[in-house]
C-alpha cells in the first residue's frame, strides 16, 4: 500500500510539472496579445461593430448583463475618428481605449454635448491643422486629443430588460464611425 502512495504522489508530481512547462511555453504567444491584437481578428478599422457573444466569441461583450456593446477600432496614424449616434432614450457611455486596452478617455449621455453620441479622436498634430482649417460643423462633438497612434471606442448601452432591446440595437446600428481627414 505504501509504494501505490508513492507511485500516485511521483505521477501526481510528473503531471504538475508537464501542466506547469506548457503554460510557461504559451505565456509568450498569449500573454503579449494586448487589446489591440485581440480585437484586429473581430473588427474591422473604422467600421463599427456591435459585440454579441454568440457571433463574436468576445468575453467584451459578457461584462455586464445589463449592457449591449458595440466597437470601433481607429489607427490615428492614417487619420482621424469621427463617431456619431442617433439620439437614445437609453443610458450610454463611450470609452476611448489606447492600443494596450489603458482608458484615454470616457464620457456618457449626461456628459456628452446635447445628450447624443458625437465625439472625434484625434493626434495632437491633427488638432493642430484642425485649429488652423476653422472647422465649424464640429462644434458640437466633443474633440479628444490624444497621444496614441491605434486605439478603439467601445460603446454601452443600458438595457435593463428586452423590452429596450429593438431601441438599443437601432442605436448601435445608426452609430457612425469613420475616418476625419483635416481639409476633406
Amino acid at each position: 500500500m505504501n509504494w501505490r502512495m508513492i507511485y500516485l504522489a511521483t505521477v501526481g508530481l510528473v503531471l504538475a510539472g508537464i501542466v506547469h512547462i506548457a503554460i510557461v511555453l504559451l505565456i509568450p504567444q498569449y500573454g503579449t496579445r494586448g487589446a489591440w491584437a485581440f480585437l484586429s481578428g473581430r473588427t474591422d478599422l473604422y467600421a463599427f461593430s456591435p459585440l454579441k457573444a454568440e457571433e463574436t466569441g468576445s468575453a467584451i461583450s459578457e461584462v455586464d448583463p445589463f449592457f449591449t456593446y458595440g466597437i470601433c477600432r481607429f489607427d490615428l496614424r492614417e487619420a482621424g475618428l469621427r463617431m456619431a449616434g442617433p439620439e437614445v432614450s437609453s443610458f450610454w457611455s463611450a470609452s476611448v481605449f489606447d492600443e494596450s486596452g489603458a482608458v484615454v478617455y470616457s464620457l456618457n449621455n449626461r456628459t456628452a454635448i446635447d445628450n447624443k453620441l458625437d465625439i472625434m479622436v484625434i493626434s495632437p498634430l491633427q488638432g493642430l491643422e484642425m485649429r488652423e482649417a476653422q472647422i465649424d460643423q464640429l462644434e458640437a462633438a466633443v474633440i479628444i486629443e490624444a497621444s496614441i497612434e491605434k486605439g478603439f471606442v467601445i460603446i454601452r448601452v443600458f438595457e435593463p430588460d428586452s423590452s429596450w432591446a429593438e431601441e438599443n440595437e437601432r442605436f448601435l446600428r445608426e452609430i457612425d464611425c469613420k475616418p476625419f481627414l483635416i481639409g476633406s
